[in-house]
């Protein structure tokens, strides 16, 4: 019988841009983190980074990210799976979803989330306000 492996989001940010350090291995530098988003109109094409870090027991498991528009439960954009390897419980991975040039189609709010196959493991949401 396989082992479970169980993912767990240990921090998910919300951002504009992901940029590993040219310094430093493991470690990125985050541009423009945010909950909330002002636009001068609507749709509004914003491209979205989330970067998460992860744990698990030893194992793979497929992972993919969802923006869901809050108050009608329509799925506006998804990302492909990717595989992610874990090697124990204690171990941090850095994992990056990109939503590039994602149409939120109004003002509100959306939920940015993370599945593990059909199991959500994690959600942020994201404000859109008219610009005044």
């Amino acid at each position: 019988m396989a082992e479970l492996v169980l993912p767990r989001v240990q921090a998910m940010f919300l951002c504009d841009d992901v940029v590993d350090s040219d310094d430093e291995i493991g470690v990125f530098h985050l541009t423009g983190v945010r909950t909330t988003i002002e636009a001068a109109s609507f749709p509004f094409l914003h491209s979205l980074f989330v970067f998460s870090q992860m744990s698990g027991h030893r194992g793979e498991v497929w992972l993919h990210g969802v923006i869901e528009r809050s108050d009608t439960g329509e799925i506006i954009d998804n990302t492909e799976s990717q595989r992610v390897t874990f090697e124990r419980p204690t171990f941090v991975v850095p994992i990056l979803f990109r939503f590039p040039n994602c149409v939120f189609p109004a003002p509100g709010v959306y939920y940015v989330q993370i599945y593990h196959e059909r199991k959500l493991i994690g959600e942020r949401h994201l404000t859109f306000w008219i610009e005044e």
